[in-house]
Parts: structure tokens; sequence; C-alpha cells
């Protein structure tokens, strides 16, 4: 299983929920209808806990992003933004996955799904959620 693409299949996932301003189950189950859905069980499993986990914790979730955000209201950062802290703040707080780790990935999507400020917001961001 690559971790990986599940990664970055979530972030797209949350990008969209944050577009449509849908639930992410609605999202979830689309996605399973579509061609381009991914097929590995294991791929798929992860998404989906990834996903559950991101909504059920989502106003912790959004509480730390917020109080780590300097200058800015979470409400007024773009949506790749947001989606890439939703998938990355979820995974620091609650996954046991180490947070190098999860910070690197999520700096290679901001700088393939962003503009050229995106990954060094997005790093510095985590960089103080992790080091608090």
């Amino acid at each position: 299983m690559s971790r990986r693409v599940a990664r970055e299949e979530l972030f797209k996932l949350v990008f969209e929920g944050e577009i449509k301003e849908e639930s992410t189950k609605e999202i979830f189950d689309s996605y399973l209808t579509r061609d381009e859905a991914l097929k590995n069980e294991n791929e798929i499993a992860f998404i989906k806990k990834y996903m559950e986990g991101i909504t059920e914790n989502n106003s912790e979730i959004l509480k730390t992003i917020s109080d780590n955000i300097t200058g800015w209201s979470f409400e007024r950062i773009g949506n790749v933004e947001k989606a890439l802290l939703k998938c990355s703040v979820y995974e620091i707080l609650f996954e046991d996955t180490p947070r190098e780790i999860v910070i690197n990935e999520v700096v290679e999507l901001a700088k393939v799904y962003g503009d050229e400020k995106t990954s060094e917001f997005i790093n510095g961001v985590l960089a103080k959620i992790v080091n608090r």
C-alpha cells in the first residue's frame, strides 16, 4: 500500500468537501463510484478512517489550526491550505505516524497543488503545532 498515494487522494477529497461544502460521508461515497477511485482495499480503508477521524475531531483540528496561524483566520486561507492543514493536523494529533513523515508529505503535496508560498505557509503552521 502506498500511504503517499492514499494521502494525496485524502487531500483531494477533503479539498472537494471544502469546495462543495458537503459532508465527508457524501464525498467519500461519491468517490467510491468514480472510475479514478483507488481500488486497493488498504488505501480505501486508510482514506475512510482518516475522513471519519477528520469529521469526528473537526472542532479540535480547527482550533489547533486557528491557534497556530499568525495574522490569519482559518476562513481567510485558501481551500488548498485548509484541506492540507486539516489532513496533516488530524494525522499529527490522532495517529501514530511520525510527525516528520506527515510534514514532509504534506509539504510535497503543497508544492504540487498550492502556489509558491503554500508549502512555506503549511510548514510554518505545522512547525508551530509540533513544537508547542
